[in-house]
């Protein structure tokens, strides 16, 4: 079962590089991550083996249940209410999944989660090079905005700012493995390759959320692995950044001055404007968010942050629960901050909180971009182990 999960896993965080197809893509992560997490909870329910889980677990799985209950009262929508409320039992499953892949084999669930990122990042320096050296893509500030690799389906990301918060939130890991003491040298070596190659993505889907999520994340990783190896790579990557701004200054006077949030402040006045009479239980998820532009062309269908389209659709209840489970994370994230899978799992949730600021829509969705990016570091810190169950123990894993 294990082995099935970690090939689930792997199948969940890379398969939109490698697999063209959104609804086989859904099919493996059904098949080889949630069913077995479906059989393992009604074996421990059936054996009465099944153990209340920690206190963390509560408010995401109260979350849960009230976003799914929210499609009640929702209207105009574009599915059913049940087609939207069973996302909750895929993410519920999701979580099962990780905490028994923790409790199991952590060594699987670290060579699984390593290998994909090793694959995302192999696929962003091949995008980088088919894109901008093959098909000779202009390197000018915002001249292309990548988000696929080009050939065929694959790596397909659909929109810059999606490609530029995936890979981003994939870099945490690939950053946090590199510059932690207990990895060979070697080996820190080829995942701050990887690193590279994933942040070089980043930064040219300018997706400017993503980018300051990225550098907020490599401070925190600096100083939560406080490695010399760290210390060094940051002064090299503050050097790279002063060149770099310094060569784009005008570009980015232009885009503070001019650009400013391209838009979304209007955006975000509709979304206040609209929520009259709304604040508490929402419009019920599924209702259609549409903010038409003042030319009457463009539609935004959700409010350009996440926190803001948690309210729209599931009123401020859903978003205090989940800030609930925020806060309960980062108690026990504080508690165990020497613990490794902390300090790898700790950043990539930082570095979720910050992009979902302006661009993500919602958390609450079927196996895809978001679960990689949101509730991966959410189920990975929900799994370590308390202290109170168990010493904190590393994983097994390659280069320790």
């Amino acid at each position: 079962m294990v082995w099935a999960l970690s090939l689930g896993l792997f199948i969940q965080l890379s398969g939109k590089i490698w697999l063209e197809s959104t609804s086989a893509r859904n099919a493996q992560v059904y098949i080889w991550l949630l069913a077995p997490a479906l059989i393992y909870c009604v074996h421990k329910i059936i054996s009465r083996s099944l153990r209340w889980p920690d206190w963390q677990y509560v408010p995401w799985l109260l979350y849960l249940l009230w976003v799914a209950l929210s499609t009640l009262w929702a209207t105009d929508a574009d599915a059913g209410a049940w087609s939207l409320a069973k996302r909750g039992l895929f993410i519920g499953l999701y979580l099962m999944a990780i905490h028994c892949l923790m409790t199991q084999h952590q060594w699987l669930l670290r060579r699984a989660l390593l290998a994909a990122v090793a694959v995302i990042a192999l696929s962003a320096a091949v995008s980088l090079v088919y894109q901008f050296g093959v098909l000779d893509r202009p390197l000018s500030f915002r001249g292309y905005r990548i988000d696929r690799l080009g050939i065929g389906n694959f790596a397909n990301f659909g929109w810059p700012v999606a490609a530029g918060i995936f890979h981003g939130a994939v870099a945490t890991w690939a950053l946090g493995v590199a510059l932690d003491k207990r990895t060979r040298p070697a080996l820190s070596l080829f995942w701050l390759a990887a690193f590279v190659a994933l942040a070089g993505y980043v930064l040219l889907t300018y997706t400017r959320g993503a980018w300051i999520a990225l550098a907020v994340c490599c401070i925190l990783i600096v100083v939560i692995q406080n490695s010399r190896r760290g210390w060094l790579v940051l002064a090299a990557v503050v050097l790279v950044a002063l060149v770099a701004i310094i060569l784009s200054w005008d570009h980015l006077l232009l885009e503070v001055q001019r650009r400013q949030l391209s838009g979304r402040a209007k955006i975000w006045e509709y979304f206040y404007a609209a929520m009259t009479d709304h604040w508490t239980i929402g419009y019920g998820l599924g209702t259609p968010f549409r903010f038409v532009w003042p030319n009457e062309v463009a539609i935004s269908p959700h409010a350009h942050s996440l926190y803001l389209q948690q309210i729209y659709d599931s009123g401020i209840v859903s978003l205090a629960l989940m800030c609930a489970g925020l806060l309960g994370l980062t108690y026990k994230a504080w508690q165990l901050r020497s613990h490794p899978w902390v300090q790898l799992a700790f950043p990539a949730l930082v570095f979720a909180l910050i992009a979902m600021l302006t661009d993500v829509e919602r958390i609450f969705t079927r196996p895809g971009d978001y679960w990689t990016v949101f509730w991966l570091p959410v189920a990975v810190l929900l799994a370590v182990p308390s202290r109170r169950k168990t010493e904190d123990k590393p994983p097994v894993s390659d280069g320790r």
